[in-house]
């Protein structure tokens, strides 16, 4: 028997063997700090272009280093920060972040990879950079690292928010965290759970709790409600016009779009839509095909993107009810609808929802 990885299982496993006990809060935040207390320098990198868990989770992560720890550390990103929201929490929190391909990688004796993991397909990580430490609460069949491989690992996929474990280090240490940082957390884990509402553990909970008298509520709601350029609305029209529905079963095509955070975005906003179980929403940015996965509770959406992946080079991962991944593509416009074409017959295969005439927005009745 294999399980959803491809690994094979025992099904008679020895009866005097028994697993390993699980690390606590306590024994982790512990070595983390070992670890950070043996090192002069940290550098925290995200993925290429970091929503609110990932530069949650990464502000966390320098405040534990600071002030746990007592070591100095840098933000660095690969990409652009582009979604409104994410560009007004790093305005809002003045948080510091420098380009990758500006830094010295020699000044940094520890490295850092928060809300992602070495060799996911939106993941860039300098060749011969070592990465010490791993933080993060998604699964994906593209890690290219394990506890074996590195010096601190700690993925967790039982989890709603990297946000979460990292603020579990800070509570598990004793710090009061600063306003800046305790604001970035408790955004970042607020919109990987949908409002505490998607994917809550008991470690999201108590990590909000211990946020919360800590948090600038002006500052959260400048965050969470800015304002939208004209182009947003032109490109969230154009993206409706591209609906199509199957008994529950939701996919938009953007064709060209700006960034894979307008694909995310509608594929969030489908998923209100009444009767919607599922929604596969892709969009072509630049030479990736970008897709965005949302489900309703109970049902696997990174199994489901995996399943659309087949046979695909593509890169992806998830949790819960919530997936993402890219596929690469020759920047051609039969070879996107050929594409397409395969990614929607897989979906709608492994929901066993039949093809034939979709279902339009135009097309129903208020």
């Amino acid at each position: 028997m294999a399980d959803r990885c491809g690994r094979h299982l025992d099904m008679n496993p020895q009866p005097l063997m028994k697993p390993a006990p699980r690390p606590t809060g306590t024994s982790r935040t512990q070595a983390l700090l070992e670890l950070l207390r043996s090192r002069r320098r940290l550098l925290v990198l995200t993925h290429n272009n970091p929503d609110p868990d990932s530069l949650g989770g990464a502000v966390g992560l320098q405040e534990f280093a600071l002030k746990a720890a007592g070591i100095p550390s840098r933000l660095a990103i690969s990409g652009r920060i582009q979604r409104a929201e994410n560009k007004a929490m790093v305005r809002e929190l003045a948080i510091e972040m420098d380009r990758l391909d500006a830094i010295d990688l020699a000044q940094f004796d520890c490295v850092a990879l928060v809300d992602t993991q070495p060799g996911f397909g939106h993941t860039f990580v300098p060749p011969n950079l070592k990465v010490d430490i791993v933080i993060d609460h998604h699964v994906c069949a593209d890690a290219v690292v394990g506890p074996a491989d590195v010096a601190y690992f700690e993925v967790r996929n039982d989890i709603g928010a990297t946000s979460s474990i990292v603020a579990g280090h800070l509570l598990e240490a004793g710090v009061v965290p600063s306003v800046q940082a305790a604001t970035a957390l408790a955004y970042g884990i607020r919109t990987d759970t949908a409002d505490l509402s998607r994917d809550v553990s008991d470690l999201d909970q108590k990590a909000f709790d211990y946020l919360s008298p800590h948090v600038d509520r002006k500052r959260l709601a400048a965050i969470t409600n800015p304002k939208l350029p004209v182009v947003y609305f032109k490109a969230l029209k154009e993206a409706l016009s591209k609906v199509r529905m199957y008994d529950g079963v939701t996919l938009c095509s953007l064709g060209r779009t700006t960034s894979a955070e307008m694909v995310a975005e509608v594929a969030d906003m489908l998923l209100r839509m009444e009767g919607v179980r599922v929604v596969f929403c892709g969009g072509l940015v630049g030479a990736s095909y970008c897709v965005s996965v949302r489900t309703e509770l109970g049902l696997d959406a990174w199994s489901l993107l995996q399943t659309a992946f087949e046979g695909e080079k593509g890169s992806c991962g998830g949790h819960g009810s919530v997936a993402g991944g890219s596929v690469q593509l020759e920047v051609d416009a039969r070879a996107l609808r050929r594409l397409e074409r395969r990614l929607e017959r897989n979906v709608l295969r492994a929901m066993g929802v039949a093809g034939g005439n979709a279902a339009m927005l135009g097309d129903l009745e208020d």
